[in-house]
């Protein structure tokens, strides 16, 4: 008596839609996803400078705004911005707590505050922003600056 050998028959995924899939997610992360602007509750025009240095470290960079409110209701005097809400200056040294925090250890001391202010913002409140910082021990600062054309 023979026995028929039964063959096994091999279940195989069809791939043919796989690229209309993946086009169809692309196009859907394509239109649902946002660009995050840029806030802006302070009107900052920076000045120009002759020198200019760039920063290697990127993440050791935090940086704050000083200029005049773009809303008039919240008056005319030189705000301090962290990007994201207005500050006032007894605040800072909460906010450069909060910014080593974010930081390994190893560079605590070596974080830079990069300040981008209004080139028509007076002096006074610069030199009050430094010396919060100086009292904090954040003594790395830099001022943001277009290039000289």
């Amino acid at each position: 008596m023979k026995l028929r050998k039964t063959s096994k028959s091999v279940a195989e995924i069809s791939t043919a839609s796989m690229p209309d899939i993946v086009f169809l997610l692309l196009f859907f992360f394509m239109v649902s996803a946002t660009i995050k602007r840029e806030d802006n509750q302070l009107d900052v025009s920076v000045p120009q400078a002759h020198a200019v240095t760039q920063v290697n470290k990127k993440f050791l960079v935090k940086e704050l705004h000083i200029g005049y409110p773009t809303d008039l209701n919240q008056g005319s005097t030189p705000k301090i911005l962290n990007g994201k809400q207005i500050l006032q200056l007894s605040n800072i040294s909460q906010w450069i707590q909060e910014q080593r925090s974010t930081l390994d250890e190893v560079y605590h001391d070596q974080m830079i505050i990069m300040l981008k202010a209004d080139k028509n913002v007076d002096m006074g409140i610069i030199g009050d922003i430094q010396t919060e910082l100086r009292k904090n021990n954040a003594r790395k600062v830099m001022f943001r600056t277009l290039d000289e054309i």
